[in-house]
């Protein structure tokens, strides 16, 4: 009895996991057919960091990590990832091993201090351990997956791209930092691509926001005049 007991309430708890998105039969499988194993390349620089409470795995992203927000505390207050170890240069080579998304038992076998309840991007790259590209949990079709991983990887490698960047613009990406007369394409390769732009095309003038508005880059004809951040 005692037992039978036990397995409703772990069962219980875990149908109580359910993750906020689910993505049908069909785009699983296109996910799997078109993407699982696919060789990529970073299309922008990347930070390599501790992935939260679990050591087995590497997080890679292309945001600060003080910017992410998938794991809060019971007040709603972010917890960011340890500090990074690393940041991958665009165009490192990367093959997509396997994609997995949240079901009430995969999120029971995640370690807890982890974002248990996104879908996770599993990449074979040049560290020893795996690395991880977390999706948002809104992510419910195959063509939202392919959108959120074409932020950081995609099929052209933009390796000669880079190297055609003057020093001191190729030092400030391996930053994730950012100079004046950057090309609007260097600073993506930085700062990644932004999630707004504002473009006027009468006077030369774009200016593109990351983060809510927290980090901002002015360009005058294609070329970064002003940044916030």
């Amino acid at each position: 009895m005692l037992r039978t007991l036990l397995f409703v309430a772990t069962l219980a708890s875990l149908l109580a996991c359910t993750p906020r998105a689910t993505i049908p039969d069909a785009d699983r499988a296109r996910v799997d057919r078109e993407l699982s194993g696919a060789q990529r390349y970073l299309r922008v620089a990347a930070y390599v960091a501790p992935f939260w409470g679990d050591r087995s795995k590497l997080l890679l992203t292309d945001q600060p990590p003080a910017e992410l927000d998938y794991i809060e505390t019971a007040g709603g207050v972010p917890i960011a990832p340890p500090a990074p170890e690393k940041v991958l240069p665009p165009g490192t080579a990367v093959r997509v091993r396997d994609i997995e998304f949240p079901t009430g038992w995969l999120i029971a076998r995640r370690v807890v201090m982890t974002p248990r309840y996104n879908p996770w991007v599993f990449v074979e790259g040049p560290e020893s351990r795996p690395l991880v590209v977390v999706l948002s949990q809104t992510t419910a079709t195959y063509d939202d997956v392919r959108a959120e991983l074409g932020q950081i990887l995609t099929p052209d490698d933009p390796s000669s791209l880079y190297r055609a960047l003057p020093q001191e613009q190729r030092d400030a990406v391996l930053r994730k930092d950012v100079v004046e007369g950057m090309s609007t394409r260097a600073v993506e390769m930085a700062w990644g691509l932004p999630e707004r732009k504002r473009i006027d095309r009468p006077a030369g003038t774009e200016e593109w926001s990351w983060f809510e508005g927290k980090r901002k880059a002015f360009f005058q004809d294609e070329r970064l005049v002003r940044w916030e951040k």
